[in-house]
């Protein structure tokens, strides 16, 4: 957590203008929606399940995008938010279907007492840093994750759940304060601007369980400093071995 919250601030604005970029179209479309009083009263089911998955999109994009400019920060690189975003699009795809994968694997856990939700949440925590950061396929990178947990579950998900108490925490938070406007547009602008203010250190904490993960298991600053001392620039890009 601690070195989330580092990164966060010596990196502000640029994790700042990644959150804006992946939620500015999401809160353009949510105003001009909540602009006309008729289109509230005629939602349907299926305009709801279209919600729920430009939310996905969003979130996905987000992330992604973050996570690549958390791995530049921890490499010690300058944060490109361009470079993020070129390298992060491609991948957007995959990023998205391996969230709804683990959403819907964590919503059926739930049936067992929470108990399959927190082993899915531990199992699964690498899937879009392996995505984007290892440039892997979809089936690889649950494997990948998978293995990066093993032996390491209780402390992946003790690090996920207080970031995630932590988030909901301040949400609550907010959420309670901008009710207090009484103004839908107000309420959602006052959301948005919590979401891409705060939600950086989740993607930036997921980054940094994958690089840690990988150097318990891999001995990944080893190959860091070797090619720091060999001047090569191989381990700046990292690839599973």
């Amino acid at each position: 957590m601690d070195a989330a919250f580092q990164i966060l601030r010596a990196h502000y604005p640029q994790f700042i203008m990644c959150s804006a970029i992946g939620y500015a179209p999401y809160v353009i479309a949510e105003l001009v929606f909540l602009s006309d009083p008729a289109r509230l009263a005629a939602i349907t089911p299926v305009a709801s399940i279209l919600y729920g998955l430009g939310i996905a999109l969003v979130y996905a994009l987000m992330s992604a995008v973050l996570v690549v400019c958390a791995s530049q920060a921890y490499l010690g690189d300058p944060v490109d938010v361009g470079a993020a975003v070129r390298k992060a699009l491609p991948r957007l795809h995959l990023v998205i279907l391996g969230g709804i994968i683990r959403y819907v694997g964590i919503f059926f856990g739930v049936f067992t007492f929470f108990v399959l939700s927190l082993y899915l949440m531990a199992r699964w925590f690498a899937v879009t840093p392996v995505i984007v950061l290892e440039r892997r396929g979809l089936g690889a990178a649950f494997s990948r994750s998978a293995a990066l947990s093993s032996g390491r579950k209780w402390h992946i998900l003790r690090t996920i759940l207080l970031v995630f108490v932590i988030y909901l925490m301040l949400a609550i938070g907010v959420q309670f304060a901008a009710s207090l406007f009484r103004n839908l547009i107000a309420q959602a602008i006052i959301s948005a601007l919590f979401t891409i203010l705060v939600y950086p250190v989740v993607a930036i904490t997921e980054a940094l369980l994958y690089f840690d993960t990988r150097i318990k298991a891999e001995g990944f600053d080893i190959e860091l400093m070797t090619s720091a001392l060999e001047g090569g620039d191989a381990a700046r890009e990292p690839a599973a071995p």
